[in-house]
């Protein structure tokens, strides 16, 4: 099973999502998250739904199950016909422990 997160545009969506998923205590490299930003997040959440896909709400964004990571081109796919803006990058891009 795949997982991978859903968020609305924004760098204090993307903050708070990152802070609720939980950072790690110590590290030692780059920390990254991947996930899909969108600008339409509420059509997302409701065509992936209708779609079948298992959504796990963790505001300010998700957590979508895929059942094996090709879901994600698949998740991209779908939201694109739908003239939903998204893309799948690092949300966690600007986190750096020094």
């Amino acid at each position: 099973m795949a997982k991978i997160a859903l968020i609305p545009e924004g760098v204090a969506e993307k903050s708070e999502f990152i802070n609720n998923l939980g950072l790690p205590v110590n590290y030692m490299e780059d920390f990254s998250v991947l996930g899909i930003v969108v600008d339409r997040y509420q059509d997302s959440v409701a065509v992936l739904k209708k779609s079948g896909f298992t959504i796990e709400s963790l505001k300010p964004g998700a957590i979508i199950s895929c059942e094996d990571p090709s879901g994600i081109g698949k998740i991209l796919a779908l939201l694109s016909t739908q003239s939903i803006r998204c893309n799948y990058q690092d949300i966690a891009d600007s986190f750096y422990q020094a």
